[in-house]
């Protein structure tokens, strides 16, 4: 037999040979796999149970967020009339109270805290009242705060019903520094304070100061921007309308701004496509790992 011959003669039986080897390994392993069911149940599908658990995690990070409104389509947003300002609850175990809101200034001469408990019917019934030190023009201005202050607390609401606020959950400091200090000192005391300025007898302004971290109870998200800021604000507002006579019922409301709902985005469902590729895989490769050792 020439080279020639030899060489289709090998190539004959290549084309032959593989094929028929590939067969019969095929077959030999679907009968073992068949054998032991169970062991090629388990490998086969086996991916299949984490892409099952993937989806199940997924699905649950989804429902948590479920109830927060960016999350929902809102086409027409119904409108909400703010309520007052909610009581306070303690945040930590060695906290022995917390107070509602916080303000300045006050008639605080100890550092420790004001309490207005009582009204005042004129500058020097307030003076002598609280053993109040001050120039004239920063009792005047205190005597408009404490005011004001006062209003805020008869005129609270919770639900659309009166709640006063007891003069206990209130506190009041000498000036911002002071309070400042009391922040930073008892960071879950107060919820929010008030810095006023009443430079007349007709201009009373303020600035709010509120703990804005967000804090989750039971799966819900609470916003202290919504919760307490907005309150708080709708209440001074109120209040300094009082008492400058230009308004006795103002209602303030809310409403969200219309938008559709957003797609939760989530690590898992980020990564899932990528690990269901290499599920789909991992069987294979080991099958055809094993073909390729016989």
């Amino acid at each position: 037999m020439s080279g020639s011959e030899a060489s289709l003669h090998r190539d004959a039986n290549f084309l032959v040979d593989v094929p028929r080897q590939i067969l019969a390994l095929t077959k030999k392993n679907f009968i073992l796999a068949y054998r032991n069911r169970t062991a090629t149940f388990l490998r086969v599908f086996s991916s299949f149970f984490f892409i099952l658990l993937i989806f199940l995690v997924n699905e649950a990070l989804k429902g948590r967020f479920a109830a927060d409104p960016y999350y929902k389509d809102y086409p027409n947003p119904p409108r909400t009339v703010l309520d007052g300002i909610p009581d306070c609850t303690r945040q930590a175990s060695n906290d022995n109270q917390c107070y509602i809101f916080g303000y300045t200034p006050a008639p605080d001469l100890s550092g420790g805290g004001y309490h207005p408990d009582k009204d005042y019917a004129s500058v020097s019934d307030f003076v002598s009242g609280t053993s109040a030190v001050c120039q004239a023009a920063d009792c005047e201005e205190m005597y408009r705060v404490h005011q004001v202050v006062r209003k805020i607390m008869q005129q609270n609401t919770i639900n659309q019903q009166a709640h006063v606020i007891a003069a206990s959950s209130v506190v009041g400091f000498r000036n911002q520094s002071t309070l400042d200090d009391f922040l930073f000192n008892n960071p879950t005391k107060i919820k929010g304070a008030y810095v006023f300025a009443s430079p007349n007898t007709q201009a009373v302004n303020f600035v709010l100061q509120v703990n804005s971290t967000s804090y989750t109870t039971r799966g819900t998200w609470g916003r202290p921007y919504l919760e307490l800021a907005l309150p708080m604000q709708a209440m001074a507002h109120k209040a300094i309308g009082s008492f400058l006579n230009v308004a006795d019922n103002i209602e303030i409301g809310r409403q969200l701004f219309a938008h559709p709902a957003f797609a939760v985005s989530t690590f898992e469902g980020t990564v899932a496509p990528l690990f269901l590729l290499g599920c789909a895989m991992f069987p294979f490769v080991i099958q055809m790992s094993e073909v390729v050792m016989e």
